[in-house]
């Protein structure tokens, strides 16, 4: 049940038949590589967002492009939104898809560079009481049923994984042989790293084309088996939060205490 597809009263059909749950595909725009689109991400968590809700009823809102994507500024094609606008943005449309009658809100992430910010979305989700409750699904943490699949020793941006899942489900927009020899991590601040500190300059020390691959080739039959991994999870996530009671229990539970003053003593 894609949103923007469907008429008005089939919309609030929706709404029954997805019990109130919504999936909301977040990716960014940002360069992959030279052979796979710059709407990689939002496109890849859409699709399987969608095949998951043919198998488990969900409303399936628009492919969603704005995320963190700072490091990524110096390459075409990125937009990258100012960082409290970026927040603001997403609790909107959140509190947007609830008036609308899906309280139960899953983000269904496909971006490495949004985890974090997204980890602390949720976060601020307990700021103030809410109507709605956010879950975080992110796509590509622990994909079931994958072990040994993938054969690249170096994959993290734009290669074996990403360029199958693509092969897979839109091999019109699959480049081949457009890759460049410039995925292995460059290390150039190894310094910090061997000592446990983090910069927000790590990714582009290493990978400043935005291309983390041996090049390994990805194929389509791999792609397929990720895909259908990936929407099995999906759809194991979906039917949890359909049988979620605890968490909106809890939050209001949460919300009544912390409007409270605080006792010291016990």
């Amino acid at each position: 049940m894609n949103w923007e597809l469907l008429t008005a009263p089939d919309f609030q059909s929706a709404v029954t038949t997805s019990k109130g749950v919504c999936l909301l595909p977040m990716g960014v725009l940002e360069k992959h590589g030279d052979h796979l689109p710059i709407g990689q991400d939002m496109l890849y968590t859409h699709a399987v967002a969608c095949l998951a809700a043919e198998k488990e009823p969900a409303v399936v809102f628009p492919p969603y492009p704005f995320g963190q994507i700072f490091e990524a500024r110096h390459q075409p094609g990125t937009i990258a939104l100012r960082s409290g606008l970026l927040l603001e943005v997403l609790e909107s449309v959140c509190g947007e898809i609830s008036r609308n009658g899906l309280p139960r809100i899953i983000i269904v992430n496909g971006h490495g560079g949004n985890s974090k910010m997204l980890a602390y979305f949720c976060q601020l989700m307990l700021e103030r009481e809410r109507d709605y409750q956010v879950y975080l699904s992110d796509v590509f943490a622990g994909s079931p049923q994958t072990s040994g699949l993938l054969t690249a020793k170096v994959d993290g941006h734009a290669g074996e994984a990403e360029t199958s899942c693509m092969l897979s489900l839109r091999p019109d927009l699959v480049h081949p042989g457009e890759e460049r020899p410039y995925g292995a991590p460059r290390g150039r601040l190894d310094t910090l790293k061997k000592v446990g500190l983090y910069s927000g300059l790590l990714w582009y020390s290493d990978h400043p084309g935005h291309f983390c691959s041996d090049g390994t080739p990805g194929t389509a039959a791999k792609g397929k088996v990720l895909v259908d991994a990936h929407v099995r999870q999906i759809v194991r996530q979906i039917k949890a939060v359909k049988k979620d009671r605890r968490t909106r229990v809890l939050s209001a539970q949460f919300q009544r205490r912390a409007r409270k003053p605080v006792c010291l003593t016990h």
